[in-house]
Order: structure tokens, then C-alpha cells, then sequence
């Protein structure tokens, strides 16, 4: 079969390498298991939990931000979340209108579960490369995210 010249486009080439991380990160966990808590949630709370090592607060926009996501979205996904026991709002002492994010026990749980999950996909994702052509690829991915 030949091959189709837009098939080589980056944009799709990208998506395609999505649909295989989404995949291989389903085989490696039951979403029964970990109360059918999307990947977003799982991205959320390490992104919390990690933010939280730092001393530094978390807010909704600090999540639309990190991963690229509309108000609505955000919004909706934290509201999910709290009705799930992973996180809680908690008011800010100077503004109370704006609520920090905080994990609670079972975030933190999820959290530790999917450290895990990460560390296996992203040692399966980088084999062979070395770290100069790792450092190239961070850069390329991020100079493609600022063009848009």
C-alpha cells in the first residue's frame, strides 16, 4: 500500500502517538479499581501533588493553564473531582471568591497509582533515545505548543 503524503503531517503523526498512550495507559490500570477516575484526573492530581511539594497554591486557572484547557472544561473536570472525594476548594484567606485546590486522601492515592504508571510509560516511551535527542524533542514539543 503507498504511503499518503498527509499521513506524514506532524499534527496527525502527533495525534496517532496520543491514541497509543491512551491505549497502553488503559491496559495498565482498571478504571473500576480506581473509581473510574479519568486520565485527566490522574494528570490533575499529580499535577497537585507536585505543585503541593513545591509550597506552591493551586487554583483553577493554574490547571487550565498546565494542561491547555478552557474555563468550562476545568470547571466542570474539578467540580467531578470533588464529587469524587480527590480534591476539596478551599477559600483563599486574602480573596475569598478564589478557592485553592487541595488533594484529599483518596487524590493522593490515585496520585501515588499512577506515579507508577507514568514512570513505566515514560521509561517505555524514551527507551533508546539519548538525552541530548530527549532534551531536542522537549524543546520541538514546546516550541509546536507556543505556535499555537
Amino acid at each position: 500500500m503507498q504511503q499518503n503524503p498527509q499521513n506524514q503531517d506532524v499534527s496527525l503523526q502527533i495525534k496517532k502517538l496520543d491514541n497509543q498512550i491512551l491505549r497502553r495507559i488503559h491496559s495498565l490500570y482498571d478504571r473500576r479499581k480506581m473509581q473510574e477516575c479519568t486520565l485527566q484526573n490522574m494528570w490533575v492530581t499529580d499535577f497537585l501533588f507536585h505543585q503541593e511539594q513545591l509550597g506552591e497554591p493551586v487554583f483553577q486557572r493554574d490547571v487550565e493553564e498546565e494542561f491547555a484547557i478552557n474555563r468550562a472544561t476545568a470547571s466542570k473536570m474539578l467540580t467531578l473531582m470533588e464529587e469524587k472525594g480527590l480534591i476539596r476548594r478551599v477559600s483563599e484567606d486574602r480573596d475569598g471568591r478564589r478557592k485553592e485546590l487541595r488533594l484529599e486522601p483518596a487524590g493522593r492515592k490515585l496520585q501515588q497509582r499512577y506515579s507508577t504508571i507514568r514512570e513505566e510509560l515514560e521509561q517505555q516511551l524514551v527507551s533508546g533515545f539519548s538525552l541530548e535527542e530527549l532534551d531536542l524533542l522537549r524543546c520541538f514539543l514546546a516550541r509546536m505548543q507556543a505556535n499555537l
